[in-house]
């Protein structure tokens, strides 16, 4: 299988988020916002709560993703705040490198398998990821 895991890459598995886990009473707490996100993304998602805001990374980082927010039960996108502040596209393109490269720095933390609506998803344990995105995002959004 290992020639097979290389060519078709190895699907890697998550142990469950269970419902007593704090990170699932969090997502518990913004169910609304995040399925409605899950809804309209219609690709993968991975989840990184913080203390700001909850982090949602869609598609496939490191390489290929959009990042999205739930902060105060509205949800928030790059585009949103580009429109909103008139960033240019090298700013967006600086700040999704940033972004890919917090990223890579939490590839080894801990992240657990959960659904939102119907659409299987990861959460990302990672503090030291949450506080990276948090800035990156702030900075933006200033």
């Amino acid at each position: 299988m290992g020639i097979f895991d290389k060519i078709f890459g190895a699907r890697q598995t998550h142990t469950p988020l269970e419902p007593g886990n704090p990170l699932a009473q969090h997502l518990d707490e913004i169910r609304q916002p995040l399925e409605g996100l899950a809804q309209q993304a219609k690709d993968s998602l991975e989840i990184v709560p913080s203390g700001n805001a909850t982090y949602v990374f869609i598609g496939k980082p490191p390489k290929q993703f959009g990042i999205a927010w739930v902060q105060d039960g509205e949800v928030f996108n790059l585009k949103k705040i580009a429109d909103q502040k008139g960033l240019e596209q090298a700013a967006l393109a600086k700040t999704t490198t940033e972004l890919s490269k917090a990223y890579q720095r939490s590839k080894e933390d801990e992240r657990f398998a959960t659904t939102v609506c119907t659409y299987p998803c990861l959460v990302t344990s990672s503090q030291t990821l949450a506080q990276d995105v948090d800035q990156i995002i702030q900075t933006i959004s200033k």
